[in-house]
């Protein structure tokens, strides 16, 4: 299920076009709904390395995985697939505990 759930997500990304980045604009990262994360095409692999920055920032944990950011990137693609309208903010609050 997980492997189809992250070949979904991939799929969008490389599927959707690029939305909401401008050369030299800079992105309020806590005004992003999660249909336009879902939108973002090939900005959507940055945001997920901002996403993992911002939660890293806040829990203190310098690691990276790859394990982790196929959850990561699970996670949001189910959550925003289910709550277009919420904000990535609200998405990543809801990120399971490990």
């Amino acid at each position: 299920m997980r492997k189809i759930c992250l070949a979904v997500l991939v799929a969008i990304a490389l599927c959707t076009p690029t939305t909401g980045f401008t050369a030299g604009e800079g992105i309020d990262m806590a005004k992003i709904t999660c249909k336009e994360f879902l939108d973002a095409g090939d900005n959507m692999s940055m945001m997920l390395t901002w996403i993992d920055g911002y939660m890293s920032a806040k829990s203190d944990n310098t690691m990276l995985s790859e394990e982790w950011m196929k959850k990561l990137g699970t996670h949001m693609g189910q959550y925003c697939g289910k709550n277009p309208g919420h904000t990535i903010m609200q998405a990543m609050e809801a990120v399971p505990a490990e």
